[in-house]
């Protein structure tokens, strides 16, 4: 039977390799987007399989990236539209190119 000090080393381990699975597959998506954009859904979808498994946070640099609706990872100008509206309350509107979700951020001047 594993002690409690090794098993928390154990899952200490892999959350870390986790989240650099996470990273280095997300990177990857962004270099190969604008050649082969299944190829970089593809990793999207295998960093938040990877996340959930190991119950690991999606970085907060990408984690705005996921559509709210289909949960593809969207690449600003290939398959998503991002608008900035400042007129009542300043808000950037993202929109999926997929399944047409509004996701909106809000930011301050």
């Amino acid at each position: 039977m594993l002690r409690g000090g090794l098993l928390k080393r154990i899952r200490e381990k892999r959350r870390k390799i986790a989240e650099e699975r996470i990273k280095i597959l997300l990177n990857l998506a962004d270099s190969v987007c604008t050649q082969d954009i299944q190829l970089a859904e593809r990793y999207g979808e295998l960093a938040r399989k990877i996340s959930m498994r190991t119950r690991v946070r999606i970085p907060a640099e990408y984690k705005w990236r996921y559509c709210k609706k289909c949960k593809k990872l969207l690449f600003p100008g290939v398959n998503s539209t991002i608008r900035i509206r400042s007129k009542r309350y300043p808000h950037i509107v993202i929109k999926c190119g997929m399944c047409n979700g509004i996701n909106r951020r809000p930011f301050k001047n």
